[in-house]
C-alpha cells in the first residue's frame, strides 16, 4: 500500500436528498389509515393537527411561487421548500383522517351537497374541500421534488443515484418545454393549494361555529350528538 493510497480520505457519500423526498413523500401515504380521535385530556385531534397544514401548506405554496419566478434559486431554498410540503402533506392526511375520526365520535349526520343548509351540509362540503386540497397538495408536491431535481445543481453527483432516473432528468433539463411547464405547474398548483386551504378553513368554521354565534348557544338546529356538541359541556369527541 502506497503512502498517496494511505492518505487519500475515503470517499463518503451522502443521500440525495431529491431520492430522500421522493421516499418519504410516498411515506405519507401510510398516514392515511391513521384515525387519531382524540389527545391530551380527551381534547379532539382534528382542530389541533389542523393547524399544521393551515402554516405549512401556505409556506410551502407561497415559496415555490417565489421559486417559479426565479429558478436559480433552487439551489438554495429548494430543499427545504420541498421538505416543508412533504411535511405539509404528511400533517394533513392526519387531520383529514382525525376529522372522519370525529365525525364519527359525534355521529354527525352529512347532508347532500344540494341547496340544504345547516351544520351537516356544511360539513359534507368542508369534506368535499379537503379530498380536493389533498388531491391538489399531492400533486404540488411531486411537482416540487421533480423540479428539485430538474434545478437541483448537484455538481457531476447523481441526482438520485438510480441510473435510468438521472439519464431521464439530464436529457429533461435539455427541453426548455418540460423546465417552462414544471414552472407552471409549479405555480398553478400552488394558487389551488392556497384558495383550497382558504376554502376548507372557512367551511370547517362555518360548520363548527355558524350556528354558536348566531344564537348565542348551541348549533342551531343541530341534532343531539352532531356538531352542536363540539367542544360544548359533555361534548363528543372522547375515545381513543
Amino acid at each position: 500500500m502506497t503512502t498517496e493510497s494511505a492518505a487519500a480520505p475515503r470517499a463518503r457519500t451522502r443521500p440525495s436528498p431529491v431520492l430522500v423526498l421522493g421516499i418519504l413523500g410516498v411515506l405519507t401515504f401510510a398516514l392515511i389509515p391513521i384515525k387519531i380521535n382524540t389527545i391530551y385530556s380527551g381534547l379532539p385531534a382534528h382542530p389541533l393537527f389542523l393547524h399544521v397544514p393551515v402554516i405549512l401548506i401556505p409556506v410551502a405554496a407561497l415559496a415555490a411561487l417565489a421559486l417559479a419566478a426565479r429558478p436559480s434559486w433552487w439551489t438554495r431554498h429548494g430543499v427545504w421548500v420541498t421538505s416543508v410540503a412533504v411535511v405539509a402533506l404528511g400533517s394533513l392526511n392526519l387531520t383529514m383522517a382525525a376529522g372522519k375520526a370525529l365525525k364519527q365520535d359525534l355521529g354527525i349526520p352529512i347532508a347532500g351537497f344540494g341547496g340544504a343548509s345547516g351544520p351537516g351540509s356544511l360539513i359534507a362540503r368542508h369534506e368535499h374541500a379537503a379530498d380536493l386540497l389533498r388531491i391538489f397538495t399531492i400533486l404540488f408536491t411531486a411537482v416540487l421534488i421533480v423540479s428539485l431535481a430538474l434545478w437541483r445543481e448537484d455538481h457531476g453527483a447523481p441526482v438520485t443515484g438510480i441510473g435510468f432516473v438521472d439519464g431521464l432528468v439530464v436529457r429533461l433539463r435539455s427541453v426548455p418545454a418540460v423546465l417552462v411547464l414544471a414552472r407552471v405547474a409549479a405555480a398553478v398548483l400552488a394558487v389551488l393549494c392556497l384558495y383550497f386551504v382558504f376554502h376548507t378553513g372557512d367551511l370547517g368554521a362555518k360548520a363548527a361555529w355558524q350556528g354558536r354565534i348566531h344564537t348565542g348557544g348551541g348549533f342551531g338546529g343541530a341534532p343531539p350528538g352532531g356538531v352542536g356538541s363540539l367542544f360544548g359541556p359533555g361534548g363528543g369527541g372522547g375515545g381513543g
